[in-house]
């Protein structure tokens, strides 16, 4: 069956597939095959029933390089996404080392992205752009989203929702700057004009060290974030996001991709890596963190050979045994299961109708059967006794079915092995 994509969406895919290979951003999900149940499971259990309930969880999400963990977690904030709940992802390396509490918080402040984002492949992300699309919808449901005057009785109301004390807030400064910003950006929607402060306040609230006599006066903020401080802000943006503006789950997701290698192991970055995660694991299912999902991907090696050998409180959070079809769903999750030679012709399949699409043609499907048939055995050939990194497969496809645009012709396996091999997969530290 074809996928629904448009034209636009389908050129867009395209482009970005050729030019690396790498997940295609927000428009993952259109080429995403093999792991349609688990995402589903997914979806009921947590982003349509116990997030919004407060419950929290904690994913590890495993796989080797080119399995498609950045594909995953992209489909899997695409449901997010249809479900109205806010997601954030993160890519782990040189500027959010996960040792870095203060670097963790910044990266999630930056990543923020609303529900239902619309169709842009690029996406605006941030907590300013969270908290202006908060109050942008709750303009429209009063009746002024139309650029038009906002009456006063409008104002007051949203005003209302978003100042009051919040007594036990983990953080006073953080609650009072989300506050602050909820009410300027409202003033700014009902006619203000952007102030110097306006920008100084956001860059405080992505964690960037502002000094400003201004936001103290203002605000009350004299101190920007630090490590010691950094959970607690994050705890205290959550809260704020869920109590005051309605946002009921959230799904932060952290891609690691290289960074393991960048640690000596048992060093202090590691051990500090290592803690931060438990850290977060812990206050996640203590309740800290209501109404998240926090999911790590990375490789095969950082939990058999680092974890399990020497942090074993963080093993035992994360277990041993991955989930499957039809059992209870565990905190490991192994990608490798889903890696076989009939989700390489699935996604060969929505390949086809992306291409299809994107350039306006109809394929000849006795053809292109064959020739996928031909290109997939290829691949396992050229890898065996490996499994074929699906980075790879996805890489060579596309490149071949550009050639297939041009004249559709039948290759024979000999000529689809030579194709194969004759194609360098650029280096990524992408998932």
């Amino acid at each position: 069956m074809s996928i629904e994509i448009t034209h636009a969406q389908a050129r867009q895919v395209r482009q970005q597939l050729l030019n690396a290979p790498v997940a295609p951003g927000v428009y993952s999900h259109f080429i995403n095959a093999g792991t349609d149940k688990l995402l589903t499971i997914l979806e009921k259990q947590y982003f349509q029933s116990d997030l919004a309930e407060g419950a929290s969880c904690f994913k590890y999400l495993e796989g080797d390089y080119g399995t498609g963990k950045t594909q995953f977690i992209h489909s899997l904030a695409q449901t997010a996404n249809n479900n109205n709940i806010v997601t954030a992802i993160v890519n782990i390396g040189q500027e959010c080392p996960f040792n870095s509490p203060k670097a963790i918080f910044k990266a999630i402040m930056c990543s923020f992205l609303p529900p239902k984002p619309g169709d842009n492949p690029f996406p605006e992300k941030g907590i300013e752009v969270l908290i202006l699309d908060w109050v942008q919808q709750k303009l429209q449901e009063m009746g002024s989203g139309d650029g038009g005057h906002v009456p006063d009785a409008i104002r007051r109301e949203i005003e209302r929702l978003l100042g009051g004390l919040w007594t036990g807030a983990p953080d006073q400064q953080m609650a009072s700057a989300l506050s602050g910003l909820g009410r300027r950006l409202l003033a700014i929607e009902c006619g203000s004009n952007h102030t110097v402060v306006d920008q100084e306040l956001i860059s405080w609230l992505r964690g960037d060290a502002v000094k400003s006599k201004a936001l103290k006066d203002q605000f009350g903020l004299y101190e920007s974030v630090r490590d010691e401080t950094a959970f607690r802000r994050l705890k205290t943006v959550i809260g704020f996001l869920r109590k005051r503006m309605g946002y009921q789950g959230f799904f932060v997701a952290f891609d690691e991709g290289y960074r393991t290698s960048s640690f000596r192991r048992g060093s202090v970055a590691q051990r500090q890596a290592i803690e931060n995660m438990l850290t977060m694991i812990n206050e996640n299912a203590e309740g800290q963190f209501a109404g998240v999902m926090f999911l790590y991907s990375a490789t095969p090696d950082l939990r058999n050979d680092v974890i399990s050998r020497t942090y074993q409180a963080l093993n035992d959070r994360i277990g041993t045994v991955a989930w499957l079809p039809g059992c209870p769903m565990t905190p490991l999750i192994v990608l490798d299961e889903y890696n076989k030679p009939e989700i390489m012709v699935q996604i060969g399949d929505r390949l086809l109708d992306v291409f299809a699409k994107a350039s306006n043609l109809s394929w000849d499907q006795t053809i292109q059967k064959q020739n996928l048939e031909n290109i997939v055995e290829a691949e396992i050939n050229r890898w065996a006794p490996l499994r074929v990194p699906l980075r790879n497969f996805v890489y060579h496809y596309c490149h071949f079915l550009v050639q297939q645009e041009n004249t559709q012709h039948l290759v024979t396996p000999e000529d689809a092995l030579a194709f194969v091999e004759g194609q360098r997969v650029p280096e990524r530290e992408d998932n």
